[in-house]
C-alpha cells in the first residue's frame, strides 16, 4: 500500500481497474526494488539506465505494459509499470505523477539518510563504548562499509611513531596476508595519502594499479594475496589526521558491490576517518592515563610493602636488640632467628671457629676450616653447592665489622629466599655484628687484665704476694710451670690481627682442657702458662699444639713462631720460664723457622743468645777468613770443611758426598789446616773449628 494519501487517491481514481507496479531504485546502477503492486500483473523488465539522462522521465513500451521511469536529482528512480500499454496520458498527468512519485523518492532518500545517520551515530558511539583501539577500529570500518554501499572491503593503517611505516590495524574483507604489508611514507596509494594528507578516489582498476607503481614487490604480493584483485573496481583512501598531522590512512575497496563510489562516499569516509583519529587519540590518552594510574598504584603498593618491611624490620631489630641487651648468647639469638624465619638457619662463628646452633647438621656440609678459608676472601652474599651422597645448595651471608670477618649465616636452600627473609638476615647481621664485636672487646679486656696480672707475677719476688696472685688465677703454687709464647711477625692491619689472635686463642683453648692453664693474647703475641703436677704432661701438650699450630699457620697463610720453656717447679719460677720462652722464640724467629722451639732442645745455642750478633759473626769470620780467599774458594775449601765436620771427620762419607777421590780430600784437609794454622787432631784446635762452623751456620745471618 502506498502511504501518501494524495498519491493513493490519484492512483485509485485513475487506475483502479488496471493492474500496475511501482519500483524504486536509489541509483541508476542499482537493481530496482518493488514498492507496491496493484492487480494481477506479471513481473516487469525494468529498463537499464546506465548513463546520465537529462530528462525528467523516459518511457518504455512493452507488449503487455508500459514503463514510465521518473528520474530525480540524485539519480534516484521511480518506475511505474502499467498493464495497459495504450492508456492515454496527458502531459499534465505525467507531470503530476512526477511530483507525486517524488514523494516516494524523498521518503526513500530520507530512509536511506536515516540509515546512514544511524550508522554514523553508531560509529560515534563505538568511540566511547570501548577504549580497546583494535575493537573500535573494527567497528568504525564495519559502519563505514554499511553506509558506503558501493564498498565491500576496507582497512585502517597506522603509522609507526619511529619509522613512519604504515601497518594494518583493522581490516574487513581481507585475509591475514594484509597484516604483513609495511608501507613507507610516499609509497603506493596509501603512502602518498599519508605523506600528502590528501584523500584520493579511483574509479577503475587501471587507475588503482597505476597508483600502485611505487609499491614494493613484497607488499604487492601480499596485497594481491589478501583478496581477489581480479574483481577490483574502485577505491577511496583518506588520511587520518590528528592535530593537523597524518597518523594513518583509511581505505575502502569495491569488488562485487553494485553502484559507483562517489564524492559523497569520499566525504563520508573522511568522517569515519576523523572518528578513527579521535578514537586513536582517546585510546592513547587512556593508555597514558592508565599507565600513570598503574605507576601510581604500583608506587602505592611498593610504599605499602616498604612500610610493612620497615615495620617488620623495626620489629626484628627490636627483638634481636632486646636479646642482645639481655646478654643472651649468640647461639640463643640464632635459635630465635630460626623461629622468626620459620626456617633452618646456621651461623659459623669465624672468631671462635664453631657452628651454631650446636647440633648435628642433616645435610652435606663444609668443615670449619673450609669455611674459615672461604671467608678470608668472600665479603658479599653468595651461593655454594655441595655434592656428596646428596646435593645441597646454601645461601651464605658474610658478617663483617670494618674489614674483619666475624662469621656468616648459612641457609640451606630447601625453599627460595624471600625478600623478607633477606631483610631479616640483614637486620640480624647488624645486631649479631654488634654482639660479636662486644664479645671480642670483652675478650680483649680480659686478655689485657690477664697480661697485667701476669706482668706482676714476672716482676714480683715476694713469695706471699705471688701465692696470693696465683690463687686468684686458680694456680697451684707448688705445681710445675712452663710458658709458651707465640708470635705473628708479619701483619699489616691491626684490626685483622686482633681477629686472628682471637681465633688462634679459641683454637688453642679447644685443644687444651687442663685445669690451671692460662691463655691470653696481647698485640701480636699469645702467652700460655702451663701448670701441672707432672712435667711430662707439658711435653705431651706441646706435641699436640705443634701439629695444631702448623695446620693453623698453613690455613691462615700466616707464619707462626712459638718458644717453649723448660718445666720448673714453684710459682717463683714463672719469670724464669717466661725468659726461656722468649729466648726460644727469638732464636726461632732469627732462623726463620716456624713451629715450636723447646728451650731445652737449643743445646749450646743457649750460651750465645745473650751475645751480640756482630761479636759472634766476628769470631766465626776470624777463624774461617783464610778459606775465603779467591784461591781457597776455587778449591772449594770452605764447603769441604763444613762437609767434613758434618760427617764427623769421616773420609769415606765426606769424599762420597763431595764426589772427590780420597787422596784429593786428604790434600784439601791438609791445605785447610795450613791456612787455618789449626790441627784437626788437637782437641783445642778442633773445638775452635767446630764452634766457628756451628756459629756460622746458626748466627752468621743475624743482623
Amino acid at each position: 500500500m502506498v502511504n501518501n494519501p494524495y498519491l493513493s487517491s490519484f492512483l485509485e481514481k485513475r487506475f483502479n481497474e488496471i493492474a500496475y507496479k511501482i519500483y524504486y531504485s536509489p541509483n541508476i546502477n542499482l537493481k530496482p526494488q518493488l514498492l507496491y503492486s496493484h492487480g494481477n500483473m506479471s513481473e516487469c523488465e525494468i529498463p537499464d539506465i546506465t548513463s546520465t539522462v537529462n530528462k525528467r522521465f523516459i518511457t518504455k513500451s512493452c507488449p503487455n505494459c508500459v514503463i514510465y521511469s521518473f528520474i530525480y536529482s540524485e539519480k534516484n528512480l521511480v518506475h511505474f509499470c502499467l498493464a495497459d500499454p495504450d492508456f492515454p496520458f496527458t502531459e499534465g498527468e505525467l507531470d503530476e505523477l512526477f511530483l507525486l512519485f517524488s514523494i516516494i523518492e524523498l521518503e526513500n532518500r530520507i530512509t536511506s539518510k536515516e540509515s546512514e545517520l544511524t550508522n554514523i551515530i553508531d560509529s560515534i558511539l563505538s568511540i566511547t563504548s570501548s577504549l580497546e583501539i583494535d575493537e573500535v577500529l573494527d567497528k568504525i570500518v564495519t559502519h563505514a562499509l554499511s553506509v558506503i554501499r558501493a564498498a565491500d572491503a576496507g582497512y585502517v593503517q597506522l603509522a609507526n611513531d619511529r619509522t613512519k611505516e604504515l601497518t594494518v590495524k583493522s581490516a574487513i574483507g581481507f585475509n591475514n596476508k594484509l597484516q604483513a604489508i609495511r608501507i613507507k611514507s610516499g609509497e603506493s596509494i596509501t603512502g602518498k595519502v599519508f605523506r600528502d594528507g590528501k584523500p584520493v578516489i579511483f574509479y577503475s582498476k587501471s587507475e588503482i594499479y597505476e597508483g600502485m607503481e611505487t609499491l614494493s614487490k613484497e607488499n604487492f604480493n601480499n596485497i594481491q594475496s589478501a583478496s581477489d584483485h581480479t574483481k577490483l573496481k574502485s577505491l577511496i583512501s583518506v588520511p587520518l589526521m590528528l592535530d593537523g598531522q597524518p597518523i594513518g590512512v583509511m581505505t575502502v575497496h569495491q569488488y562485487g558491490a553494485k553502484g559507483r563510489l562517489s564524492e559523497d562516499d569520499l566525504r563520508l569516509l573522511e568522517g569515519f576517518a576523523a572518528q578513527a583519529a579521535i578514537a586513536i587519540h582517546n585510546a592513547k590518552l587512556y593508555k597514558e592515563k592508565n599507565e600513570q594510574l598503574e605507576e601510581i598504584t604500583e608506587l602505592t603498593k611498593r610504599l605499602e610493602e616498604k612500610n610493612k618491611l620497615l615495620l617488620r624490620r623495626a620489629d626484628i631489630h627490636e627483638t634481636l636488640t632486646r636479646l642482645s641487651l639481655q646478654n643472651k648468647s649468640v647461639e640463643y639469638i640464632i635459635r630465635e632467628l630460626n623461629h622468626m624465619m620459620n626456617s633452618e638457619i646456621f651461623f659459623f662463628d669465624n672468631l671462635d671457629s664453631e657452628l651454631l646452633p650446636k647440633k648435628a647438621v642433616q645435610y652435606p656440609y663444609l668443615s670449619t676450616d673450609e669455611f674459615a678459608y672461604i671467608l678470608r676472601t668472600k665479603t658479599k652474599p653468595f651461593f655454594i653447592e655441595i655434592h656428596d651422597e646428596r646435593e645441597i645448595k646454601y645461601y651464605i651471608y658474610p658478617i663483617l665489622s670494618d674489614r674483619v670477618s666475624l662469621g656468616c649465616f648459612i641457609i640451606p636452600m630447601l625453599r627460595s629466599i624471600s625478600s623478607q627473609d633477606k631483610m631479616t638476615i640483614e637486620q640480624a647481621s647488624s645486631v649479631l655484628a654488634l654482639e660479636l664485636t662486644k664479645q671480642k672487646t670483652q675478650a680483649e679486656v680480659y686478655y689485657k687484665k690477664t697480661q697485667e696480672v701476669f706482668n706482676v707475677l714476672l716482676k714480683n719476688k715476694d713469695p706471699l704476694v705471688l701465692e696470693e696472685i696465683g690463687e686468684s688465677l686458680g694456680l697451684n703454687t707448688n705445681s710445675y710451670f712452663s710458658v709458651m709464647q707465640l708470635e705473628i711477625v708479619s701483619y699489616t692491619d691491626l684490626q685483622i690481627l686482633e681477629a686472628v689472635i682471637h681465633r688462634l686463642i679459641s683454637r688453642i683453648k679447644r685443644r687444651i682442657h687442663e685445669k690451671g692453664t692460662i691463655v691470653f693474647g696481647f698485640h701480636n703475641k699469645v702467652t700460655i702458662l702451663f701448670s701441672t703436677k707432672d712435667p711430662k704432661e707439658i711435653d705431651e701438650v706441646a706435641m699436640m699444639l705443634d701439629s695444631l699450630l702448623v695446620k693453623w699457620g698453613n690455613q691462615e697463610d700466616i707464619p707462626l713462631y712459638a718458644g717453649l720453656s723448660s718445666s720448673h717447679k714453684g710459682i717463683l719460677a714463672i719469670a724464669k720460664c717466661f725468659d726461656e720462652a722468649q729466648k726460644s722464640l727469638s732464636y726461632l724467629i732469627s732462623r726463620h723457622k716456624t713451629g715450636i722451639m723447646n728451650y731445652k732442645k737449643m743445646g749450646i745455642n743457649r750460651l750465645f743468645l745473650a751475645q751480640p750478633s756482630p761479636e759472634i759473626e766476628r769470631f766465626a769470620n776470624d777463624i774461617l777468613a783464610p778459606l775465603r780467599t779467591e784461591k781457597a774458594m776455587n778449591n772449594d775449601l770452605e764447603n769441604t770443611l763444613f762437609t767434613y765436620i758434618k760427617w764427623n771427620k769421616s773420609i769415606i762419607d765426606t769424599s762420597e758426598k763431595l764426589h772427590v777421590h780420597k787422596n784429593t780430600l786428604y790434600n784439601r784437609i791438609k791445605k785447610i789446616e795450613e791456612l787455618l794454622q789449626l790441627d784437626f787432631n788437637d782437641p783445642d784446635d778442633y773445638l775452635q773449628i767446630l764452634l766457628a762452623c756451628h756459629l756460622h751456620e746458626n748466627f752468621s745471618h743475624l743482623e
